[in-house]
């Protein structure tokens, strides 16, 4: 075999290499850039910022109307339908007293990221002139995820806890005091959007929120010790809550 043969068997040898290694370069290329689209496709129409929250925890701070929509306390007064001296005054604040509220929450997701089931504990401050309302309870929240993909939750919730109110009133030119105990219950729907995969906004629309414990309330203990029937202490409330958070 002469030089020249030799040479050119070598040559063809080189691009024989080179073709396959272009070759197998085209096809990882095609691989990655095929995942790519398909990747593409899964979040097509979710901006970059309004993608899946990947975090299990959060703390949400809220505020909102509370507007009472029923209940039943007895109160002393002699108006019309009232009973031995005593009215139904319905519920702290009157049975539609309206009232402001804030709410503390933290909660923890049991997947590891920000969708399903969690747990956690909420605080609520109510303010309705004379009276102040706090409650703590453990809560429970299923957040169900509208779109793959996209970091947007219907969040329906319930919690059941302690409930305490205080009212600091004036009555006949003398302060009246009393703290007033019962079991707090609340539940309802929230809408939550998570943003950047760390801040969260939500809105409560809406949130009811109720009251329930023994009738011996104030202006009413004397005469619920004699033996009056003072029935059962309720408060019937609806909360419109906004607010946001950190999740982490």
């Amino acid at each position: 075999m002469t030089h020249s043969s030799t040479a050119s068997a070598r040559r063809r040898r080189r691009l024989h290499r080179l073709s396959r290694g272009l070759c197998l370069a085209a096809s990882l290329g095609a691989a990655v850039a095929g995942i790519a689209l398909t990747s593409g496709e899964a979040r097509a129409g979710v901006p970059q910022i309004l993608q899946k929250g990947t975090k299990p925890m959060a703390f949400l701070l809220g505020l909102g109307p509370s507007w009472g929509v029923g209940g039943s306390r007895w109160y002393y007064s002699h108006g019309p339908g009232c009973k031995d001296g005593f009215c139904n005054y319905g519920g702290w604040g009157g049975r539609y007293g309206g009232a402001f509220k804030v709410t503390q929450e933290f909660m923890g997701h049991f997947k590891g990221d920000a969708s399903g089931p969690a747990l956690g504990v909420i605080l609520n401050e109510t303010f309705a002139g004379p009276y102040i309302g706090f409650s703590i309870a453990p809560k429970f929240t299923y957040d169900i995820q509208v779109k793959k993909g996209l970091a947007l939750y219907v969040s329906p919730s319930v919690s059941l806890g302690y409930g305490l109110v205080h009212y600091r009133g004036i009555y006949y030119g003398n302060y009246a005091g009393a703290n007033y105990h019962a079991a707090n219950l609340q539940f309802g729907v929230a809408l939550k959007l998570i943003i950047k995969d760390q801040w969260l906004v939500f809105a409560q629309l809406p949130n009811f929120d109720f009251l329930i414990g023994p009738g011996s309330y104030y202006y009413a203990n004397g005469a619920c010790a004699a033996g009056f029937n003072c029935g059962t202490y309720f408060v019937s409330r609806m909360d419109y809550i906004l607010g946001g958070g950190i999740t982490f």
